[in-house]
C-alpha cells in the first residue's frame, strides 16, 4: 500500500470514528441532558449536518451547556475534517485530472511488471499483458517521452532505471517481474539495483550482443534473451528451407506432427491454384490450416483464394507429410549452389551466415562497412551494389537491415532486378511486416514480434510455441468451450484460431475433427496470428 493510499485510509477511519463518537454522545445528550430521547438514526442526521455545517436539524436550540459544547465541539471538528480532505484527497484528484507529464511514481499498483524502457517489443508485451489484463510500468529516463507516453494512455514514470529511489518508486517490492531492455552496459547496474531491493523479483534482460550474456546471468537475471540472434537462425532457416525439402523449420507439437509455414516460390506448381484444385490433402497428408496473401493471415483459407508467388502456407502433418508438401512449394528449377545473399551483417545478418556456414550452400554478404565477412562493400539499396553481389543470378536474399524503410527500397530494387528471386526479410517493427509483402518480399519476420512474444511467454508464464514464427502457437485450457464440439464452438469463424491439437489424459488428439467435444481439463494447442489468438482467449479461456 503507497503513501497517498494510506493517507486516504487513515483519513476516512478517522471520519468514521469521529462522526461514530459524536453520534453515541449526542444520542446520549438528548436523552440525560435535554431530556428528549430520539432514534438513533435521528442523532445520526443531525450529526452529520453539523459536522458538515449544512444546519442543525429540528433539535436547535439546547438548553443545556453540555449540549451546546457538544454541538459547538462537532462544529469545529467538521471545519477541521474538511480541510484535512483537501491535502489528503481533492488536490491529488485535481492533480491527476489536469496533469499532462508523467509522474516520478505510481500508486496502488501490485504484482505488475517493470518495463525499464519502451520500444517496439515492449508494444507487442503490452498488448499481451492488456489482454490478461496484467498491469504494468514503464521507466522511462526521457522526460519527453515519458511525457509522450502518458498523454498516450501508457502507465509511465519518469526516472533513471538505474537508481534505487526510481525502481522503488516504481513499486518493485510489489512488482511481478522486471524487463531491462534500456543496452547491453545498462541492464546489468538495472538488475543489480533490482535484486537489492527485490531478490524474489523474476527478472529478464535484453542483450544485443549474444557475447555478453553471462554478463547480465552474473548481474542476476533469471533469463537472458538475444532476439535478433534468435530471428537470425529463423531467416536462415527460411533461406535453407527454400533449398532443401527437408530442412524444414516446423514447430513439433506431438511426436511425428508438426506445424510448418511455407513461402510459395515463384514456378511453384501451385501457383494459380485454390486449395481444393491443388489436391494438397490427397496428394500429401498435409493440412492446411492457414494461408498468408499479401501480409494478411486467412485462417480458413478462402475457398475462392488462388496461391500466388508472395503467398506463405501454414500447414501441419507429419514430418514425411509437410516434406512432400515442401516440394510442392519449390521452384522446379531452383538453384543449388552459389544461390544466396545476405544483405546486412549485424548480430542478426552474422547469425545467417553462421547458420549457412555449416550448410553446403554458398553466400554472398553485403554490408556498408568493411570486414572480414563482408564480401561486397555497399549500400543494399543500390542496383550496382546488389548486382556486384550477384542478386540477377541469386535464388534468395535474406535482408536483414537494420531500418524497414531501407528494407522496403530494397525489396523493390530486387524485385526489378531479379522478379524470380525468394526475398526472405527482416522487419524491426511489427506494423512495418505487411508493407515489406506489399512491396514484394515472400517471408517477412518481425524483429518485435519475435521480442515480445519471448517475454510474454516468461512474463506471463505461458507455453508460446512459436516465438519465430509469423504465426503464434499457445497451448491453453478453453473452459468457455468444454461441452462443445468444434464445430459447435465454431473457434475457427469466431476468432480466426484452429485448433490443431489437445492433450487429453496424457494422450495427443492431432488435427481433431469437427465432431471432437471438448472436456474439462483439455489443453488445446491454438494456432493463429496475435490478434487471433486475442480473440480466442477472450471467448474461450
Amino acid at each position: 500500500m503507497d503513501q497517498r493510499t494510506r493517507l486516504t485510509a487513515y483519513y476516512l477511519l478517522i471520519v468514521v470514528s469521529v462522526l461514530s463518537g459524536f453520534v453515541v454522545l449526542y444520542n446520549y445528550g438528548m436523552a440525560t441532558w435535554e431530556g428528549r430521547p430520539q432514534p438513533l438514526y435521528r442523532s445520526i442526521e443531525v450529526v452529520v449536518q453539523t459536522v458538515t455545517t449544512v444546519g442543525y436539524g429540528g433539535d436547535a436550540p439546547w438548553s443545556s451547556p453540555q449540549m451546546n459544547y457538544l454541538v459547538s465541539l462537532m462544529a469545529l471538528s467538521g471545519l477541521v475534517l474538511i480541510f484535512a480532505a483537501l491535502p489528503v484527497l481533492v488536490v491529488p484528484l485535481f492533480e491527476d485530472a489536469f496533469r499532462s507529464s508523467a509522474s516520478s511514481s505510481v500508486r496502488g499498483i501490485d504484482d505488475h511488471v517493470i518495463l525499464c524502457n519502451y520500444g517496439p517489443r515492449e508494444e507487442v508485451l503490452i498488448d499481451e499483458l492488456t489482454e490478461r489484463g496484467v498491469e504494468y510500468v514503464i521507466i522511462e529516463d526521457d522526460r519527453e517521452a515519458a511525457d509522450h507516453l502518458y498523454t498516450s494512455g501508457y502507465t509511465v514514470i519518469f526516472g533513471d532505471p538505474e537508481s534505487d529511489v526510481t525502481l522503488r518508486s516504481a513499486r518493485l517490492e510489489y512488482a511481478d517481474a522486471l524487463i531491462a531492455n534500456v543496452d547491453d552496459e545498462t541492464n546489468p547496474s538495472v538488475l543489480l539495483s533490482a535484486r537489492e531491493i527485490n531478490p524474489d523479483v523474476r527478472t529478464v534482460s535484453l542483450t544485443e550482443d549474444p557475447n555478453t550474456a553471462d554478463y547480465h546471468r552474473y548481474a542476476g537475471a533469471d533469463h537472458v534473451l538475444s532476439p535478433k540472434q534468435i530471428l537470425g537462425k529463423q531467416l536462415a532457416g527460411k533461406a535453407v528451407g527454400t533449398f532443401d525439402p527437408e530442412a524444414i523449420e516446423a514447430v513439433e507439437i506431438d511426436e511425428d506432427f508438426d506445424i510448418a509455414e511455407f513461402p510459395l516460390q515463384s514456378g511453384s506448381e501451385l501457383i494459380g491454384q485454390t486449395i481444393a484444385d491443388s489436391g494438397v490433402f490427397e496428394r500429401t497428408g498435409a493440412a492446411i490450416i492457414g494461408v498468408w496473401i499479401r501480409g494478411t493471415f486467412h485462417s480458413p483459407p478462402p475457398p475462392e483464394a488462388r496461391f500466388d508467388a508472395r503467398s506463405v502456407l501454414v500447414a501441419t502433418g507429419s514430418e514425411a507429410e509437410l516434406d512432400q508438401l515442401k516440394e510442392m512449394t519449390l521452384s522446379e528449377g531452383r538453384h543449388w549452389r552459389g544461390d544466396v545473399v545476405v544483405a546486412g551483417m549485424g548480430v542478426v545478418g552474422r547469425t545467417v551466415a553462421t547458420a549457412l556456414s555449416s550448410t553446403v550452400f554458398e553466400y554472398t554478404t553485403i554490408d556498408l562497412v568493411d570486414g572480414p565477412a563482408v564480401d561486397v562493400v555497399g549500400d543494399a539499396t543500390e542496383r550496382d551494389v546488389l548486382r556486384e553481389a550477384g542478386i540477377v543470378d541469386a535464388g534468395t536474399i535474406v535482408l536483414t537491415l537494420a531500418d524497414d524503410t531501407a528494407a522496403i527500397y530494397a525489396t523493390f530494387a530486387i524485385r526489378e532486378l531479379n522478379p524470380g528471386i525468394e526475398t526472405i526479410v527482416r522487419a524491426n517493427e511489427h506494423e512495418n511486416v505487411s508493407k515489406l509483402y506489399r512491396a514484394g518480399a515472400d517471408y517477412v519476420l518481425s524483429l518485435a514480434a519475435v521480442s515480445g512474444r519471448m517475454l510474454a511467454s516468461i512474463v506471463l508464464d505461458e507455453e508460446i510455441l512459436s516465438p519465430g514464427t509469423q504465426l503464434k502457437l499457445i497451448r491453453t485450457t478453453a473452459p468457455g468451450a468444454v461441452g462443445e464440439s468444434l464445430a459447435d464452438a465454431d473457434i475457427r469463424n469466431r476468432t480466426g484460431c484452429t485448433v490443431v491439437a489437445v492433450e487429453r489424459n496424457g494422450s495427443v488428439v492431432t488435427n481433431p475433427g469437427a465432431s471432437f467435444v471438448i472436456e474439462a481439463g483439455d489443453e488445446l494447442v491454438v494456432a493463429g496470428i496475435d490478434e487471433n489468438i486475442s480473440r480466442f482467449q477472450a471467448q474461450f479461456v
